[in-house]
């Protein structure tokens, strides 16, 4: 599973859960009672008709209007771009039109076009897996019309800015999650790691178990160790939190934890090709380079020499240094002989 999938699984299981860590005030507002998941819902970018995705959208009742409904959007960002203010924009044109403006009628009256006013807002915000200015900011995107300004608002929530220490002493189930990805705040990954399991065991016996495998899923698939952290991480559960090691081999967790470790395996192997495809990328770019400077040194001794003996060609050839052969191609500017270069005998460098 994409990471941006996942965080977009993760937003609609535990939509309670986000509401009450990053907006609590707005939360005890909200009757998720009346949740409706807009997500299958299908938008299309006008007048093109290409789909655009929206990676999460829910409408959820408000205890006291107005507004009478809130439109929840969020999205999942891996780096930043310089145009996602402009596609944040475009996905609040879409959504107004599409779940606000749709519902609009030419015969209202004044009461109902009050009523449609006031009837649904939207909150937009991010999950940002890179660092910002600040945890949590609010962000704008203004398109300057002739006589006004087309603006969208949006809150980017940057995870890594955020503390893993801090947040798993919240009393929250979403920070078992959410933690892999903030800054551990002094805890080695094998320290933060354990310290996501025994936060995870105060709700085993309340969350339902898709929430407990999608926690699982997390930890074990984004909380990636080495050989020497996975050692120590064995330890401590074996030694010193031996509730870890027993909830970790629960049946009920058992799915989620294994889909979590063959992902986390999957993305190690894909991050090796990478680096490794990387490297020969670096290593066939510096080989080009000395090939071409080695038959750029030929042609100039060819040219001023008339035809090579083998023996001087295979010695440029053996030569693999840039700097040295740099060093050679200036001296057949002044050079008159192939033995004043030092290429009838030993190269002279």
């Amino acid at each position: 599973m994409e990471l941006d999938q996942f965080m977009k699984e993760l937003a609609v299981n535990f939509i309670v859960f986000v509401m009450e860590l990053f907006f609590p005030d707005l939360a005890q507002r909200l009757d998720f009672a009346r949740k409706k998941d807009l997500n299958k819902q299908l938008y299309t970018d006008a007048p093109k008709g290409a789909e655009r995705f929206i990676d999460v959208l829910l409408e959820v009742g408000v205890k006291e209007p107005p507004p009478e409904f809130l439109l929840i959007h969020i999205e999942s960002q891996q780096q930043k771009r310089f145009d996602f203010p402009a596609r944040m924009l475009a996905y609040h044109c879409l959504i107004y039109v599409r779940e606000i403006e749709g519902e609009r009628v030419d015969s209202f009256s004044l009461s109902e076009f009050t009523a449609w006013q006031n009837k649904k807002r939207i909150l937009s915000f991010v999950f940002c897996n890179y660092p910002l200015q600040d945890s949590m900011t609010q962000e704008d995107c203004q398109v300057g019309l002739l006589q006004s300004n087309l603006t969208c608002q949006y809150t980017c929530i940057s995870l890594p800015m955020l503390s893993a220490r801090e947040y798993l002493q919240k009393d929250n189930p979403l920070v078992c999650a959410l933690a892999v990805f903030m800054n551990p705040d002094g805890l080695s990954l094998p320290e933060l790691k354990v310290a996501c399991y025994r936060k995870l065991i105060s709700y085993f016996s309340t969350l339902p178990t898709r929430q407990i495998n999608c926690i699982v899923y997390a930890i074990e698939t984004y909380l990636t160790l080495n050989d020497e952290e996975e050692q120590i991480y064995e330890r401590l559960i074996r030694e010193v939190y031996p509730e870890v090691n027993e909830m970790i081999t629960n049946p009920l967790i058992e799915k989620g934890r294994q889909q979590g470790i063959q992902q986390g395996r999957q993305q190690g192997i894909q991050q090796g090709i990478q680096q490794g495809r990387q490297q020969g990328i670096q290593q066939g770019i510096q080989q080009g380079v000395q090939l071409g400077k080695q038959s750029l040194l030929l042609q100039l001794l060819n040219a001023k020499f008339g035809q090579l003996p083998e023996s001087v060609v295979q010695k440029i050839r053996a030569i693999t240094g840039e700097q040295e052969l740099d060093k050679i191609s200036l001296r057949v500017l002044t050079a008159n002989s192939l033995a004043e270069m030092g290429l009838n005998g030993q190269v002279e460098l």
